[in-house]
């Protein structure tokens, strides 16, 4: 008698436990989105060469911070055959934006062409993180919704953001290689995700720099 009053007992606990479950479930699908399929971008833009010549001096090195219009090297354009003996012409090149150096392939001394690049950069203190939603679940996500980001390389520091942007195709229409042609005959219909940018709010004192890994909870309601 006693064991079947307990029996009775433990499959009610275990449907309980289950509906819990199931509600619980519903519950969070319903308040919020979350996906590890993200990671931080921000703007990188060039300096290239605008004219050919010798790149006769260069200032900064990866890491160092620039302000807008800062010159940050010289390139020495090649005398006119024949011409008068003067003074070689010389081009600035400046920064484009306040930002950060990241990457100097060029070297002092070398000879440039035209549109070579020679200095990368970017405003790490313009970050985003990209993230790809489920087309399923796009309809749910909008501009100006609350975001907890946690990032891999700093585990248990929770930063805050916001939708920003939803981006209007798929990421797929951005692949360097086209989807299979339907008309083959050998189409199978694939799930596609969405892009969207999210704003980093804060970066709590962390260094954080594009290309980081990420996940993001979205407060869908």
């Amino acid at each position: 008698m006693l064991r079947r009053i307990m029996s009775t007992i433990l499959i009610f606990v275990a449907l309980a436990a289950i509906a819990a479950g199931v509600v619980y479930w519903v519950y969070d699908g319903y308040m919020f989105y979350r996906t590890d399929d993200a990671q931080v971008t921000g703007q990188i833009l060039n300096v290239s060469a605008p004219a050919a010549g010798t790149l006769s001096s260069l200032s900064v090195s990866i890491g160092q911070t620039v302000s807008a219009n800062q010159v940050i090297g010289t390139i020495t354009l090649p005398s006119a055959a024949g011409g008068p003996a003067s003074a070689p012409a010389t081009v600035n090149l400046t920064s484009p934006i306040n930002g950060t150096i990241v990457q100097v392939p060029a070297v002092q001394g070398q000879a440039v062409a035209p549109g070579l690049q020679l200095v990368s950069l970017t405003n790490l203190n313009a970050l985003t993180i990209t993230a790809y939603v489920d087309e399923s679940a796009i309809t749910n996500v909008s501009v100006n919704q609350a975001v907890d980001i946690s990032i891999d390389a700093y585990n248990g520091t929770s930063f805050a953001g916001h939708v920003t942007q939803i981006v209007q195709a798929t990421a797929g229409q951005f692949s360097l290689l086209p989807n299979e042609d339907p008309t083959s005959g050998n189409f199978t219909k694939v799930g596609q995700r969405i892009p969207i940018l999210i704003t980093l709010d804060n970066k709590n004192g962390k260094d954080i720099v594009p290309g980081m890994s990420a996940e993001v909870t979205i407060h869908l309601h």
